[in-house]
């Protein structure tokens, strides 16, 4: 993935629910936004496949990193038009973007998008809604881009687990696709991120556990991040 561009491939949100409910169903794109320096304004698109008509209300929020959690703040950097939208069947929606002048640009600010579905009224027993929810990721670049510089440890839990933690020193986001620990036989074990998404925001810590026994001696594994593939040997500390 190339650092700056729009993220053009379409994400599919599917509800699935049981028999005879409603399962709303969304594309979504780009699944991120990346405004550039000297861009102050973006679009997402979101189409409904859905037979019937569906309303979605957008929101904006500020986005950061506390330990393994994200949090979202209100904010008035960006606006968000249209707030609430009925989309109707086999139709699109676009929301726009348009970043509020005298923003800061020497430091690379992070939002969200929460696009939710608000279920239609009056639905009757016999056809149960759910509402649905996506969380898109809203990046503005500084004016001086640096890339992102990891850092990382390993390190026994309270409960003999492999944590593997990735510590961003840059000012620059980063993202980790997949993780995977490499055993002595050659075969790979996935770590399990510990919070909802992959990414690393600037001077903040994610980690990742690797469960079961791997053997004495360092552990070697490999990390897909948005800049390539990389593999690593870290030695376990108790």
């Amino acid at each position: 993935m190339k650092p700056g561009a729009w993220v053009s491939a379409l994400l599919s949100l599917s509800v699935l629910c049981a028999e005879g409910a409603h399962a709303a169903t969304l594309t979504i794109s780009p699944v991120s936004v990346i405004l550039e320096p000297g861009t102050t304004s973006g679009l997402i698109e979101v189409k409904n496949l859905e037979p019937d008509s569906i309303t979605v209300q957008a929101r904006i929020y500020a986005w950061s990193q506390v330990g393994d959690d994200d949090e979202l703040a209100p904010t008035s950097d960006i606006i968000l038009s249209p707030p609430i939208a009925t989309i109707p069947a086999g139709s699109s929606q676009t929301l726009r973007l348009l970043l509020r002048p005298g923003a800061k640009v020497d430091i690379e600010r992070h939002y969200r998008v929460l696009l939710d579905e608000i279920p239609a009224a009056g639905a009757g027993p016999a056809r149960v809604s759910f509402a649905m929810r996506s969380s898109i990721p809203v990046f503005v670049m500084r004016s001086k881009p640096s890339p992102p510089k990891l850092a990382w440890d390993a390190a026994r839990d309270g409960n003999g687990a492999i944590v593997i933690s990735a510590t961003n020193s840059a000012a620059n986001y980063d993202r980790i696709f997949e993780l995977a620990a490499i055993l002595n036989d050659g075969s790979a074990r996935s770590g399990v991120l510990r919070g909802t998404n992959g990414y690393v925001l600037p001077h903040v810590q994610r980690r990742w556990t690797v469960s079961g026994e791997l053997g004495p001696g360092p552990i070697r594994f490999t990390v897909t991040t948005r800049t390539g593939k990389s593999e690593h040997s870290l030695p376990i500390r108790p």
